[in-house]
């Protein structure tokens, strides 16, 4: 059965109304986790649509704006997700407070640490799938 042009442009005008609503409700790519001795440290970590990410962590409401300082691509296999080591900036009133590093493939974040600026203390994390809700992190 063909269809027919009125079906043809309410579906056609159904999907870009669609795809138009979808990318203005993306929301940011949120993942949880938890390190430090003991696992006693929280944070979550945000990826923006914009290219930017932030972090808040647990027991506080703001959020601190990070930026990428470098970026690194590597093809482990063409018919993977590529591998993207990346270092962002942590700056509190306008010093560096500290660096991210992490390391992901895909959907997946193989490493995660953060190293303090005044001591170069390195902390590592793992991702902390239980403390994902809808809403954010809670832990």
């Amino acid at each position: 059965m063909a269809a027919t042009p009125t079906l043809t442009l309410a579906v056609a005008a159904a999907l870009v109304l669609l795809l138009a609503s979808g990318s203005a409700t993306a929301a940011p790519d949120l993942r949880c986790l938890t390190g430090g001795a003991n696992g006693t440290i929280h944070l979550e970590w945000r990826w923006l649509d914009d290219g930017r990410a932030d972090v808040r962590y647990a027991g506080h409401r703001e959020r601190l704006p990070l930026h990428r300082v470098s970026e690194e691509t590597t093809v482990l296999d063409e018919d993977r997700p590529y591998q993207f080591d990346t270092v962002w900036e942590e700056r509190v009133e306008g010093r560096i407070n500290g660096h991210y590093t992490l390391s992901t493939q895909g959907a997946r974040i193989y490493s995660f640490s953060y190293v303090r600026a005044r001591d170069g203390r390195r902390t590592d994390f793992e991702e902390d799938f239980n403390a994902f809700q809808d809403d954010g992190c809670h832990w």
